[in-house]
C-alpha cells in the first residue's frame, strides 16, 4: 500500500507540472522518480519541490530541490534540469551556471543536455559574459540545428553582440530570426531590435552631419573674424606710417597667430602675452619713427 501511495504522489506532482515548465515541454515519462528506492520523507520532499515549481514559487522550488538533491538517491537528470530552470526563473544566474556545468559533466547523454547548454549560454549573457555566451550558444546551434530553441539561441547570440555594441554583427542574426522563424516567439523581439539598430544608425548619421556642419561654420566664422582683425590692424598701422609695411605685416601676423592659439576675451583691456607685447613694441617704434620723420619734415620746411 505504501508503494501505491508513493507512485500516486509522483504522478500527482507530474500532473501539476504539465503546464508549469516554461520554455520547454517536460518529459515526465523520463523523470527518474523511483518510489521503491525512496522513503516517505524523500518522496515528500521531491513532491513539495515539484509542487512549488508548478505554482511558480521559484525561490521555494530552488530551496526544496537543493535540499532533496543533497541526498544522492534523489539525484536525476530531470530533477537537476528542473533545479536549473527554477534558478533561471528566480534570476539566480551564478547558481544556475554552476549547476549547468555539473549537469553537462555528469549527464552528457541526457535528453536534457542540449537544453541545459542553451540555459548555460543565457546564464553567461545575464552575467555580462557576452563573448562566452556567444561561444556556448554558437556550439548549441551547431550541434542542434533542428532543436526547437535554435531561433531563441540565435536571438541571444545577437543580444550578446548588441549588448557589446557590435551592432553590425547582431543585425544579420536578428534578420535570420525574423526571416527564417517568423512564428517564433523571439521574432517580435528581434524585429524590435532591428528597428532600434536602424534608429541608432540614423541618429549617428545625423550627429555626424551636425558635427561636420558645425565645424565648417566655426571654421568660416574664425576665418572671417581673423580677416577682419587683420584688416583693422593693417588699416590702423599703415594709415600712420605706410613705408613700414613689412614691420606692420610682421606685427599683425604675430598678434593673429597668438589669438589663434589662445583667444583673448573681448572684455580684456590689458594683455601681457609675448605676442601682444611684441606688437605694442613694434607700434611704439613706428610711432617714434613717425614722430622723427615729421620733425625732420617740419625742420626742412622751416629752413626753406
Amino acid at each position: 500500500m505504501k508503494i501505491i501511495d508513493k507512485s500516486l504522489l509522483a504522478l500527482f506532482a507530474a500532473a501539476f507540472l504539465a503546464a508549469a515548465l516554461p520554455v520547454y515541454a517536460f518529459d515526465y515519462g523520463a523523470a527518474r522518480i523511483n518510489s521503491r528506492d525512496m522513503d516517505d520523507g524523500q518522496t515528500a520532499l521531491l513532491g513539495a519541490a515539484y509542487n512549488a515549481y508548478a505554482q511558480a514559487d521559484w525561490q521555494s522550488a530552488v530551496m526544496l530541490f537543493r535540499k532533496a538533491l543533497s541526498d544522492p538517491q534523489n539525484e536525476s537528470d530531470s530533477a537537476l534540469y528542473m533545479l536549473v530552470m527554477a534558478e533561471m526563473q528566480s534570476k539566480s544566474y551564478k547558481a544556475a551556471l554552476s549547476d549547468s556545468a555539473y549537469f553537462l559533466k555528469n549527464y552528457q547523454r541526457s535528453s536534457y543536455a542540449p537544453l541545459i547548454s542553451y540555459q548555460q549560454g543565457r546564464c553567461l549573457y545575464y552575467l555580462g559574459e557576452f563573448d562566452k555566451a556567444v561561444l556556448v550558444l554558437s556550439d548549441f546551434c551547431h550541434q542542434n540545428p533542428h532543436n526547437d530553441m535554435y531561433a531563441a539561441a540565435l536571438f541571444w547570440i545577437a543580444e550578446s553582440f548588441y549588448s557589446g555594441y557590435n551592432f553590425e554583427q547582431a543585425r544579420p542574426l536578428y534578420e535570420r530570426v525574423v526571416d527564417e522563424f517568423p512564428k517564433d516567439a523571439k521574432a517580435v523581439d528581434a524585429k524590435y531590435r532591428l528597428d532600434s539598430i536602424n534608429q541608432r544608425l540614423r541618429e549617428e548619421k545625423l550627429l555626424y552631419l551636425l558635427q561636420q556642419t558645425g565645424e565648417s561654420y566655426l571654421s568660416s566664422k574664425e576665418s572671417y573674424e581673423k580677416a577682419l582683425r587683420r584688416y583693422e590692424l593693417e588699416d590702423a598701422l599703415r594709415g600712420s606710417l605706410p613705408q613700414e609695411s613689412a614691420e606692420v605685416e610682421k606685427a599683425v601676423e604675430t598678434v593673429l597667430n597668438d589669438e589663434a592659439v589662445t583667444p583673448v576675451s573681448k572684455e580684456t583691456t590689458i594683455s601681457t602675452s609675448p605676442a601682444d607685447q611684441a606688437f605694442e613694441s613694434a607700434l611704439e617704434r613706428l610711432k617714434r619713427s613717425a614722430a622723427e620723420a615729421q620733425a625732420l619734415l617740419d625742420q626742412n620746411g622751416g629752413a626753406k
